[in-house]
């Protein structure tokens, strides 16, 4: 028998129904850029030359450990399923972030994993990493994390079995 037409609007073809969007302002977008502005006045103002060679190198090896502990992460948690991973480039979403729908649990298990062991291989750089260069580290590891973090706030009470999908503007909760 064919149910309402409330419930076929619900369904969808893969059975997702959508629950919580979560906006992305363009306030929220252009304070996020201020503060990297801020970070590149502060690391040229106070390093100079030594401020400008630590953030090239930092941004770049930033991406290279994110890309390193999240392949890492979905080896060990979960089937590895690489195409739903990729570069982006796009604001808020810089580096290497979800594609396609991911598990809300996977999301998080690899978000924390990514915020300590980027810390703890900014801390084994140490030794060999002057002060410009330990500052431009950690900023720049904090600034990719952030709007990625941001977005498991509102979705911490949320069942963890249900996908999130990113989009430019918003961010999309839906359960199965």
């Amino acid at each position: 028998m064919r149910g309402t037409l409330a419930e076929q609007v619900k369904a969808t073809i893969y059975q997702y129904q959508l629950i919580r969007k979560i906006g992305i302002h363009k306030e929220y977008v252009w304070s996020h850029l201020v503060i990297a502005f801020v970070l590149i006045l502060f690391q040229l103002s106070m390093y100079r030359i030594d401020g400008a060679i630590a953030i090239g190198i930092s941004i770049l090896l930033i991406q290279i450990i994110h890309f390193a502990i999240i392949r890492l992460t979905l080896v060990r948690v979960d089937e590895p399923n690489y195409r739903r991973w990729g570069l982006r480039l796009s604001k808020p979403w810089f580096g290497y972030i979800p594609t396609a729908y991911i598990e809300l649990a996977l999301y998080r298990r690899v978000h924390r994993h990514l915020f300590w062991l980027g810390l703890c291989a900014i801390g084994v750089l140490y030794p060999w990493a002057n002060e410009a260069q330990m500052i431009a580290l950690i900023s720049w590891h904090l600034w990719f994390l952030v709007p990625r973090l941001l977005i498991l706030r509102p979705l911490r009470k949320c069942r963890p079995d249900g996908v999130i999908k990113f989009q430019p503007t918003e961010v999309n909760f839906y359960h199965r």
